[in-house]
């Protein structure tokens, strides 16, 4: 916090080490008035002691009048190239404003760079960790663990949540629980992350790759009429990037068909899909909590279940196919996939700000459509009627002949800010080739042209406007060439 940073200069230099203790930078910023006047690291506190002075002189005595400051309207590329030049002499810059006053502070290089994604940790997450260590409890089956499921629960009317270690292994559990086996066919999505598929062949099962629609960039409903067989046992619903899949559609087909529905809301928590909260259509959902996920507890997943008996199942294999009545007698071949105590307080402070970092992702990608829209090569991704999309991540397809994703993530890394492209498609990748069906796929008309931009709910209003200008000089530089 910006306190731990600033220091009246009629305070000792005691009390300034104490500070430099808790924020952990070896840096103070020294005030006079509410101004700063100068800075001191640790090196000019120790200088300074070595001098002739002692702990309880004021820490005006060791103050560096000649900083770097950075003014809090500056360009970001211009707060970049001065982070660049002086790395190596300054480890934290104040940011002032025009009366002289630290607004903000920037850590080296670390808060200059805009990364794809950070986790937003200002809650109770340190608070509820504290609490794990100071009673020993900090594997799995601590009191968080349950108190995190039912808050889970809650959210999403009162379902039997089962917290995992990671949403993969939610997926295998998933399947093994309702049943899939050898040779069954499951539906999946051609633009979706690994696991999804990965988790199918867990199962032995066989995974059918079918196509995405090109604007929404989720499953086709068309494409999956066209693949079920006498084999088809599942659909994997993934909802990709925060967007809902057309649910009620689906929903009909598996009724038709006696398909499970496995809804995959790894990117999706608390999205809508005509009002109704994704993640309670399917027989199954599941969710991830990896580190740049909307909430997080660093890694882990939950899994929601309607049938009280695959919820038990489920919880079975998770615990290495343990007895509930008899310790360390197992009844089946399980697996070790428990959520740790630890990881269930940090989710449980997460949920705390459940609605507060949603309605900042709406707010992020509405920023990045004013800068953007004006273009009509940024096309962004298209919403269902009636749906909320919590928007994971804000995801642009650039449709610019001259175009080349190396490119441009070389010039926005330049510039100080990370992008990424979307998940390879399933069928460009030689594993799974052999379960697609078909030599073109939407996913193959925009993969190379999609990129993925920063989305935190920690990113500042002028960070998203420098993306969004960034990107915009990269593609009128490509436009001249």
């Amino acid at each position: 916090m910006l306190k731990n940073f600033i220091i009246d200069s009629e305070k000792t230099i005691k009390e300034a080490m104490t500070k430099i203790n808790k924020n952990l930078t070896g840096t103070i910023f020294v005030n006079e008035n509410r101004k700063i006047i100068g800075v001191a690291t640790d090196g000019d506190i120790r200088r300074s002691l070595l001098s002739g002075y002692n702990i309880n002189n004021k820490i005006k005595v060791a103050a560096n009048k000649k900083y770097i400051s950075i003014h809090e309207n500056s360009p970001k590329d211009i707060i970049f190239e001065i982070c660049q030049k002086y790395k190596n002499k300054v480890k934290v810059f104040p940011v002032i404003n025009k009366s002289n006053q630290v607004v903000d502070i920037i850590i080296g290089n670390k808060l200059n760079f805009i990364p794809i994604y950070e986790p937003y940790l200002e809650g109770n997450e340190q608070k509820y960790l504290t609490e794990c260590l100071n009673s020993n409890w900090i594997s799995s089956g601590g009191p968080f663990v349950k108190k995190f499921e039912d808050k889970f629960s809650k959210i999403h009317k009162n379902l039997q949540a089962l917290s995992v270690s990671s949403a993969t292994t939610g997926l295998h559990l998933a399947l093994l629980s309702l049943g899939i086996k050898k040779n069954d066919e499951v539906i999946v999505p051609n633009l979706t992350f690994a696991a999804v598929i990965n988790s199918v062949l867990y199962a032995n099962a066989k995974p059918i790759i079918v196509d995405v629609d090109k604007d929404k960039w989720t499953i086709d409903i068309e494409d999956i009429k066209k693949k079920i067989t006498k084999k088809t046992k599942a659909i994997i619903a993934v909802h990709l990037y925060g967007n809902p899949c057309k649910m009620n559609e689906i929903v009909k087909i598996c009724s038709k068909n006696k398909i499970l529905l496995i809804e995959d809301c790894a990117e999706a928590i608390g999205s809508k899909y005509n009002g109704k909260i994704v993640g309670t259509f399917g027989d199954c959902s599941v969710f991830s909590f990896f580190g740049n996920k909307t909430i997080t507890t660093g890694e882990g997943g939950m899994i929601l279940f309607k049938n009280e008996n695959c919820y038990n199942l489920a919880k079975k294999l998770r615990d290495h196919g343990m007895s509930s009545q008899k310790k360390y007698y197992h009844d089946l071949i399980g697996y070790n996939y428990r959520m740790t105590n630890m990881q269930a307080a940090i989710g449980l402070a997460q949920l705390e700000k459940f609605n507060k970092i949603i309605n900042r992702k709406i707010e992020i990608l509405n920023i990045y459509k004013n800068f953007l829209g004006k273009f009509n090569y940024f096309k962004f991704q298209k919403n269902e009627d009636k749906c909320l999309n919590t928007y994971w991540a804000v995801g642009v397809t650039i449709n610019h002949k001259n175009f080349i994703f190396s490119k441009c993530e070389e010039f926005m890394k330049k510039n100080g800010i990370e992008i990424r492209n979307f998940f390879y498609p399933l069928n460009q990748q030689e594993i799974y080739k052999k379960y697609s069906y078909k030599e073109k796929y939407n996913t193959d008309i925009f993969f190379s042209k999609s990129i993925s931009l920063p989305t935190f709910p920690s990113i500042k209003n002028k960070e998203i406007e420098h993306v969004s200008n960034t990107l915009i000089e990269y593609t009128k530089n490509i436009s001249l060439s």
